[in-house]
């Protein structure tokens, strides 16, 4: 260097005062510089003043200091520069991609603090933000991201380990970039107005449809098709499996059902804010998207909320615009999730169904309207869901079908056109045989409100259709069903529109008991309904803020929530002394009205004073660091256990409110209206909680707090269990344990099980002290119903808990078969070597013991002479359960709902459950025909047996469902030869094939578990043969005569 400089030739010139050295050397700043020095100027490149974008671009690959990437974004953003970082160019996406892959990963913690604070109207942290919020910037981490998990999923084991323990915080690290992508992409897509500004500042600069459609299309791509989601929680994974010691918070783009949401507000926003007609085909695609995501509730939910209800001022032609675009199966999606949300969001069922507020129901026609006339389409669906939808009879009660019909109302030929429809279908001999009752009732229900606005619009139309041939042949198929509950629709149906057309004299009267029951009037009331149109008012004062809030809504309310905390000095109590009484002599002054002296008597000798309280059991920590004094109490109203329960975050709660729950739950049943009205709310919060602190006992105290609520409300409860079982977006784990519930529950209600927690939510003011208890109570074991056969102490509930009282009512089931087999294989009774005296003694000691089984059963089973479960049980849990089995399988969502009830577990337990309601509903109920029926169809379904073929354990619970169906059916074999001729011989011939197939595979042994479970199977398989047998052997006319038929 020295020889490059070294001086040729020697000249002076005369320097003028203000020239300046040509070279002069910069020496760097010590601390030895005095204070009065002045600073030598800093370099250019930390005052930078960008000429171009070029230059911008040199200075972000150069590392720079944070001044200058302040300038840099300052100018990208200002307009100055020649290109648009937000625009879809070459040198834009270099810019980003600088940003994203240099930048990010070196300046995140810093722009983070920095964002807070707000210098000159917009900080770096805002700038950042700006400059990556459009299609280039998203497509840029979505690429980066898919990188950065590449290039960990290349790591090794070993590697990775050595890496996170060296640079587990460092820049270098995969996993610690990818922690900061994804809280980059949470701030970068927060708020509503997100998807708006996306797709707005990219396409500001370009007006040509040539160049807008590959944009829409990548913008359609990364916003609404799952990339952002998918990838965001792979890497959440990898962040949480690398950062493990910390506890990181879930991130809500990496949420499926949040992002969901958010990506369902921001098209509403859109769609109110603008209304260019070329962007509601985006906005259209965009929907459609949303609902594919795998969470299509929580769009229609957001989307009734926000555009219909919340918007009151826009009009019904934006979402006709938005739905235009949509295709026709999308178009119907949309349609049946407005329903599916109007029905559970403001016509939800009470415990009397039957109930609906009419102002409701005429707010919801109104809006079924508003989404009906957006298209053709949208009104022949909604004609399609009265009369051929299997998800008409999925949801509860009778204010939609109303709603609906109201709608349909407005155009009379179509409505003619359902009731002749309806009636046919309802007539139908498969239809009555196979059809769910649910179903069924939901088609009675049709039928009798479409009559209704038919013979107040044309009384003509409606009697030609009751003369026909058609209506006569549905009154007489239903009149001749073997069903009871199908023959009762069938008789309510035909007097109720008997008496729209004739007279009192002519018109159809059965005379029979039930025609007249408060059911019965009920539904013959359905043709007088008449409904009208309402306003969308009142549903607006009653819809609820949308489940999940968008990322922006949630950091506004935490703000204002830091706000409005105080701070804990000012929360601290202070501690004042305690008042000291004043000192007036004696205390307590007690006056002898016989003391003619008066004088006041003073406090007696033989009083004994307190003594000293016993020592804090919080005091007994040595340290008093440790000591807790704001540790909370046990809650004494159901809705602070609902906030227990909410607080996710508090052990202490958690712990209390788990093991609170089941005495509270039946304490609080029948005191008040507190647990019927927090039901449903209680029901939802226990079956998706939790183990966040992975308590010891958690899954018991779960399950004993979901029975006690089957148990404290079941006519509410049992059919929310049902829906969830089957609508809910829960685990297999959950809805097993939903399963359980129910089953415990309708075991404890028919008195067959006694809980732990019974006796302990017994108020105190309602029991005798044990000595006068036991003069005036008579033990359990002399009362009805919980005698040493029939009940049992529920100590403790396993996962398995349902499996076990499976086992003991199978060995119930075996051990007369068994008992009969053993003495049969030992010869005729006048072979045997006994004498005629043993023979006579064992003769009458057997009649002996059939007496005195007869009279325990008759003193176990009171339920057979006046059965009050056993009604609630058929309509509150089995036949919902039963019937929304098949109804599932029939709608849209089939293929999901096949890969979650047909897992071999569930399918067994689902099939367990139903046998065990069916067991406890007992023989002496009325329903007892209809819910033999349905439950001895589905087993034999082809669905049903196809998994029987190849699992063990579906093959099992489809027996013992058998077994205990005959059990309960054991005196009415007559009737099921009868009514059930083909269920009977094709049983057998199954149960047969399957003791065959054992047989010939040589598995029946018990040397293993799985072999001991096969030898289980057959033994099942063998009683079920051998009951059969020996039914169509005492009633084989009836077989035959109906075979030949």
């Amino acid at each position: 260097m020295a020889a490059l400089l070294s001086p040729v030739s020697t000249s002076y010139n005369k320097a003028a005062a203000h020239d300046e050295p040509l070279l002069q050397e910069v020496r760097k700043t010590t601390t030895s510089l005095s204070p009065t020095t002045a600073p030598t100027s800093t370099p250019k490149r930390l005052h930078f003043a960008a000429e171009s974008a070029d230059e911008a671009l040199d200075i972000l690959r150069n590392e720079p200091d944070y001044d200058s990437l302040v300038s840099v974004l300052q100018y990208l953003l200002s307009g100055k520069s020649e290109v648009d970082v937000r625009q879809p160019t070459p040198l834009s996406a270099q810019l980003v991609q600088v940003l994203v892959t240099a930048i990010v990963p070196n300046y995140w913690p810093l722009l983070r603090d920095e964002g807070v604070k707000d210098q000159n109207g917009q900080s770096a942290f805002a700038s950042l933000l700006a400059c990556l919020r459009s299609v280039t910037g998203l497509s840029a981490l979505v690429a980066r991201l898919r990188a950065l998990l590449a290039e960990v999923k290349t790591k090794t084991t070993t590697a990775a380990g050595s890496v996170a323990t060296a640079t587990n915080d460092q820049p270098g690290n995969p996993a610690w970039q990818l922690r900061i992508l994804v809280d980059l992409l949470s701030e970068l897509l927060a708020g509503d107005e997100v998807v708006c500004q996306v797709w707005t500042v990219s396409t500001a600069a370009s007006d040509d449809d040539a160049k807008q459609r590959p944009l829409a299309q990548e913008y359609l791509s990364i916003i609404g098709g799952g990339r952002i989601v998918s990838l965001a929680a792979e890497s959440e994974m990898v962040v949480r499996s690398e950062f493990s010691a910390e506890k990181l918070p879930a991130t809500w783009v990496a949420n499926g059902r949040e992002y969901g949401l958010w990506l369902a507000k921001g098209i509403m926003w859109w769609a109110a804010k603008d209304a260019d007609p070329e962007h509601k085909k985006v906005q259209g695609s965009l929907l459609a998207k949303a609902l594919r995501l795998g969470y299509p509730d929580t769009v229609v939910s957001s989307l009734v909320s926000d555009l219909i209800l919340i918007n009151a001022g826009l009009d019904n032609s934006t979402l006709s615009h938005i739905l235009q675009h949509l295709p026709a199966h999308e178009q119907k999606k949309i349609l049946f999730g407005v329903l599916k949300y109007a029905a559970e969001t403001y016509l939800s069922p009470s415990p009397d169904s039957t109930v609906v507020d009419t102002a409701t129901v005429a707010a919801v026609a109104s809006l079924i309207k508003n989404v009906a006339d957006s298209s053709t389409t949208l009104r022949e669906q909604l004609i399609s869901w009265l009369l051929t939808n299997a998800a008409v009879g999925l949801i509860n009660g009778i204010g939609i079908r109303r709603a609906v019909v109201v709608v349909v109302a407005e155009t009379p030929k179509s409505l003619t056109e359902i009731l002749q429809k309806s009636i046919a279908e309802f007539g139908d001999q498969l239809f009555i045989k196979h059809a769910p009752i649910i179903q069924q009732e939901a088609k009675a229900q049709v039928i009798l409100l479409c009559a209704g606005y038919v013979s107040r619009g044309s009384q003509r139309a409606l009697t030609s259709l009751l003369r026909s041939r058609t209506y006569l042949q549905t009154v007489s198929n239903r009149l001749g069903a073997s069903h009871n509950r199908a023959k009762f629709l069938g008789m309510v149906v035909g007097e109720a529109l008997s008496g729209l057309i004739d007279d009192n004299n002519k018109k159809l009267d059965f005379h029979m008991d039930e025609t007249k029951s408060d059911e019965a009037i009920w539904y013959k009331g359905l043709v007088q309904v008449s409904d009208t149109m309402g306003s969308l008012e009142s549903l607006r004062k009653q819809t609820p803020e949308t489940k999940g809030t968008s990322a922006a809504t949630k950091t506004t309310k935490a703000a204002k929530t830091d706000k409005l905390k105080p701070s804990k000095a000012a929360a601290k109590p202070v501690r004042r002394p305690p008042v000291q009484p004043r000192q007036s002599g004696f205390v307590i002054e007690e006056v002898n009205p016989d003391n003619d002296d008066g004088v006041t008597g003073a406090v007696e000798d033989d009083i004994v004073a307190y003594g000293k309280p016993d020592s804090d059991a919080e005091d007994s920590d040595d340290d008093p660091t440790m000591i807790r004094r704001d540790k909370p109490k046990a809650p004494v109203y159901i809705r602070d256990l609902i906030s227990y329960f909410r607080d996710i975050e508090n052990y202490d709660k958690q712990k209390l409110a788990l093991a609170t729950a089941p005495v509270l739950i039946r304490r609080k049943a029948t005191f008040g209206t507190e647990v019927q009205q927090h039901a449903q709310d209680l029901a939802s919060i226990l079956v998706g909680l939790q183990d966040a602190f992975e308590m010891a006992d958690f899954d018991q105290l779960r399950l004993q707090g979901m029975v006690a609520l089957v148990v404290a409300q079941p006519q509410l409860v049992g059919p929310w269990y049902a829906h969830t079982f089957f609508d809910g977006d829960y685990s297999l784990a959950q809805r097993a344990s939903v399963l359980t519930a129910m089953g415990l529950g309708a075991r404890e209600l028919a008195g067959f099980d006694i809980s732990e927690y019974a006796s302990a939510a017994a108020f105190p003011s309602k029991q005798l002290p044990n000595r006068m208890e036991r003069l005036y109570v008579a033990p359990e074991a002399s009362q009805p119903g919980f005698g040493p056969g029939s009940a049992s102490s529920l100590k403790a509930l396993g996962p398995g808990v349902l499996d076990s009282i499976t086992d003991s009512l199978t060995a119930t089931f075996l051990r007369p078969i068994a008992a009969q087999a053993a003495d049969e294989a030992t010869g005729p009774d006048a072979l045997k070597l006994t004498s005629f005296k043993s023979r006579l003694s064992k003769s009458a000691g057997d009649k002996k013991a059939v007496n005195t089984a007869k009279g325990k059963r008759t003193a176990a089973q009171p339920a057979a002479a006046v059965n009050t479960s056993g009604p609630l049980l058929s309509s509150a849990f089995f036949f919902p359960l039963a019937a929304r089995f098949q109804l599932a399988l029939q709608t849209s969502s089939s293929a999901r709902m096949r890969r979650v009830l047909f897992d071999p577990s569930l399918l067994s337990l689902y099939l367990k459950t139903l046998a065990v309601i069916l067991h406890a509903a007992g023989p002496g109920l009325l329903a007892l025909p209809d819910m033999t029926a349905e439950l001895w169809r589905l087993l034999l379904s082809s669905s049903v047996q196809a998994h029987c073929a190849g699992d063990v354990l579906v093959t099992h619970a489809v027996l013992f469902a058998l077994m205990a169906l005959l059990d309960v059916n054991e005196h009415r074999v007559r009737e099921l030869c009868r009514d059930l001729p083909r269920e009977v011989v094709q049983t057998r011939d199954w149960a047969l094939q399957v003791l065959d197939d054992i047989r010939s595979s040589g598995s029946g042994g018990t040397d293993s578990s799985g072999s001991s479970q096969e030898s289980e199977i057959q033994m099942l398989a063998a009683g079920a043969y051998i009951k059969l047998t020996e039914g169509m052997e005492s009633y084989k006319n009836l077989l035959l005569g109906e075979m030949i038929g």
